[in-house]
């Protein structure tokens, strides 16, 4: 071999270093832009699947408080049906069928009477001076739900009122 032909190697030996370089970094930068578009779909994916479940949520909530509404009617109802009337037992049946299926779809009722006034779930329409614990629920006037854990409806309550003499003394 001579010169010509050894400086013509090292010539294709560098170009060949450099298109080799060269397809690496296209490589690495491929290969970067692959995982952030995949991680960019999973995240898609993922928000997709947690808006689609909240709609799912709300519109059971939407359906479920139309039954509850049905069911104050029914327990109103109730209150006027005669017990061997064949209207008030149609009446309660229903009324205990619509019960089961606000439990199946995951609703349950607020417990009320009895409970610390809680903001959240509660919705004080009254206040009374009874005696007794301060803040406490006396009376139910509409029955509270929720649904998956979460509120569906809250409850109508009276509330006992804080006595604010026994503040001043403390």
């Amino acid at each position: 071999m001579d010169e010509k032909d050894i400086s013509q190697d090292t010539e294709q030996r560098g170009d060949l270093q450099e298109q080799l370089a060269a397809a690496r970094k296209e490589a690495a930068e491929n290969r970067d832009k692959y995982l952030r578009a995949l991680a960019e779909s999973e995240n898609m994916r993922k928000r997709l699947e947690r808006l689609c479940e909240e709609r799912m949520w709300q519109e059971k909530k939407r359906l479920l408080t139309y039954f509850v509404e049905l069911g104050d009617q029914l327990e109103e109802a109730l209150k006027y049906a005669d017990a061997d009337d064949p209207l008030g037992t149609g009446i309660r049946l229903t009324y205990q069928q619509l019960q089961n299926i606000l439990t199946k779809e995951g609703a349950e009722i607020l417990p009320t009477v009895g409970q610390i006034f809680d903001p959240n779930v509660h919705e004080a329409v009254e206040l009374t001076d009874s005696a007794g614990k301060e803040n406490e629920v006396t009376f139910e006037y509409r029955k509270g739900y929720t649904l998956d854990g979460r509120l569906l409806r809250p409850a109508r309550v009276q509330v006992r009122k804080t006595n604010n003499k026994e503040e001043t003394n403390a």
